[in-house]
């Protein structure tokens, strides 16, 4: 097949191209590409956001080495085609494309279109690209890699890395698979990219830098829509330019829209819930909370999450956190908006207008499922919550309760009260369904007798988080819960012989966050108990040694001792940890050595000894 036609603005393409050769065996020699001695077939699927650039990279790549194959094609825009019905339009394409034009049979229907494609072209080496596929049932009328020869290779441009299966041939010939992921532009091809577009520049200008900076950042550094602006402001006055850039902060280009609805609407039902969820309250949340909430209300955020992120919808931080572009945020916000001008009616609200008409007029109604009230409000009046009875997910922050009321939000799931300051407005609420209470900077003080209610009402409670509530002291003893997995109490006044009493209490215990309890200064005997634990962080704390008992966290996966400014010794039981994963005791000023057994830890993965004493590491 001829060589594909490429934008002449081309930039940055250094950073994809050499890594989508090696993927695929390729190396460049000069000006010369050579292949790699190598036996087998392969595929790799190039993947990303729409409008990244996947199609113009990989064309740039079919280029490169199209010359080395017998048969070669770029099947384009393959999703479309066969959802329009045409399968077999692109099987006779292909067909014509391998065969480097001449005669060619017309294939008549799908089935006849598979069979001839793997008759005629069992023995070649081919190149195939099929361009924009979404599922592998897009792919297998057209080219398995166990239908052509040895060495062929098929490229996939899709939005999901997971498209592609492989199928064991009966040769037993070794069949490879690759994924590429193409990320947004860095800040300088953006830019460099757009003066192209809007200048006929090569370089960005020196002077007025600003607005273009700007508008690249906008749109999100995406080629696709970088050249739409910048085509559309070539010429323009600077009014218009202006315009422009407020008309991008205010709502997305209607093209990277339209793409970005299509990939929406890809998505699972649950994996929708779950990416709605994330654009309109959970970006830079870390997972843990979240995840909680989805598995109550049987999203399977596992499965929802890893389909998200398979889609370049998501990612997450080095902690654990959502990341999600802020082109997707808005679409996910604009979705939700969508689904009624009358924001009562919708099943997500945020913003300050939109809340205030859902709380002031005390007309809420049941299609509310998620509501975040800002400290903006002060007061709430809390017979409004009754107008609410499907609400699962509540945020406040700051903000007080209005008024006597009882028996509220009988459907909640999450409860996420900053700075509460009234027990008995906190049991007003019903809690037979919730799973995670957030409480972190309240200055609520909840009694014995008060925990053992709210451990009753809150039966299914699985995350607890106490965060700064400095009112939880050395007196403070939890009641016992079977149910809570994860507790959270970073920086409460608790010292040692207080969180032996309390975490006893916790045996199905899974994450243990204590960073910075400041009293805090020895392990309690009470971890010995605690089978269940995968997580603890002591980040902060006073502990001056980290020695462990036979039996103690026999599931431990993670521990974080950073900063602990009077650390001065790690012993050699450590070795008892034969689960754990990642070890960090960063700025750890006092810590010399580590312990001489660490190289027996052999599931660890990750140790982070940044900014201590520490200069050799022994038993490795």
């Amino acid at each position: 097949m001829d060589e594909q036609d490429v934008t002449e603005n081309l930039v940055g393409i250094d950073r994809d191209v050499p890594e989508m050769m090696r993927k695929l065996g390729f190396y460049e020699d000069g000006q010369v590409v050579k292949e790699r001695e190598m036996t087998g077939r392969w595929v790799l699927a190039v993947w990303g956001l729409p409008g990244v650039g996947k199609t113009t990279l990989t064309k740039v790549l079919y280029n490169k080495i199209s010359h080395l194959f017998e048969g070669c094609s770029f099947l384009e825009n393959v999703r479309e085609e066969i959802e329009e019905k045409r399968v077999v339009s692109l099987q006779n394409r292909l067909i014509r494309d391998l065969k480097r034009g001449g005669d060619s049979s017309i294939v008549e229907s799908p089935n006849q279109g598979t069979k001839m494609i793997r008759q005629l072209f069992k023995e070649s080496r081919l190149l195939i690209v099929l361009d924009d596929v979404e599922d592998f049932e897009q792919i297998k009328p057209l080219a398995e890699l166990t239908w052509f020869g040895p060495r062929s290779r098929i490229i996939l441009t899709t939005r999901r890395k997971d498209v592609y299966q492989i199928q064991r041939s009966e040769d037993q010939v070794i069949s490879y698979e690759h994924d590429h992921e193409i990320l947004p532009m860095n800040e300088n091809h953006a830019l460099e990219l757009f003066h192209k577009c809007a200048f006929g520049l090569h370089h960005p200008l020196k002077n007025n830098d600003k607005m273009p900076r700007e508008i690249v950042s906008a749109v999100g550094n995406l080629p696709f829509a970088i050249d739409i602006v910048g085509r559309y402001l070539n010429g323009k006055n600077e009014n218009i330019w202006r315009q422009t850039l407020d008309d991008l902060k205010g709502e997305l280009q209607e093209k990277v829209e339209r793409m970005l609805v299509a990939c929406y609407k890809l998505l699972g039902k649950k994996a929708r819930e779950i990416f709605l969820d994330i654009a309109c309250f959970f970006t830079a949340v870390e997972k843990t909370m979240p995840f909680y909430m989805w598995a109550a209300r049987k999203l399977g955020p596992d499965i929802g999450v890893d389909e998200l992120q398979n889609m370049s919808f998501l990612k997450t931080g080095e902690k654990n956190e959502f990341v999600m572009h802020g082109q997707l945020k808005f679409l996910g916000r604009e979705i939700v908006k969508k689904e009624d001008e009358d924001p009562r009616q919708r099943s997500r609200v945020w913003n300050y207008e939109d809340v205030q008409t859902t709380l002031c007029e005390k007309k809420g109604t049941s299609k509310v499922k998620a509501l975040r009230v800002t400290r903006d409000f002060i007061q709430v009046d809390g017979e409004v919550f009754h107008h609410l009875s499907n609400l699962r997910f509540l945020e406040l922050d700051n903000v007080d309760i209005d008024g006597n009321p009882e028996n509220l939000l009988p459907n909640l799931v999450w409860l996420d009260w900053h700075g509460c300051h009234d027990k008995y407005k906190l049991f007003a609420f019903k809690m037979e369904k919730l799973v995670i209470l957030n409480l972190c900077t309240s200055s609520v003080k909840l009694n014995s007798e008060d925990w053992k209610l709210l451990m009753e009402k809150a039966g299914s409670l699985k995350v607890l988080n106490l965060k700064d509530c400095t009112w939880i002291n050395g007196s403070m003893q939890f009641p016992a819960s079977r149910h809570i997995e994860c507790l959270i109490l970073e920086g409460c006044l608790l010292f040692s012989p207080t969180i032996q009493k309390s975490i006893s209490n916790f045996e199905n215990l899974v994450s243990l966050n204590m960073k910075r309890c400041k009293l805090f200064k020895h392990l309690p005997q009470a971890l010995c108990s605690m089978k269940a634990l995968k997580e603890l962080l002591i980040d902060g704390t006073k502990i001056q040694r980290l020695h462990f008992e036979e039996g103690s966290l026999p599931a431990l996966e993670i521990l974080s001792a950073c900063e602990c400014e009077v650390l001065c010794e790690v012993t050699d039981s450590i070795e008892l940890l034969k689960n754990l994963q990642k070890l960090a005791l960063r700025s750890c000023k006092n810590l010399i050595e580590p312990p001489a057994v660490i190289g027996k830890l052999v599931l660890l993965q990750e140790m982070d000894l940044s900014d201590t004493l520490i200069k050799i590491i022994l038993g490795t």
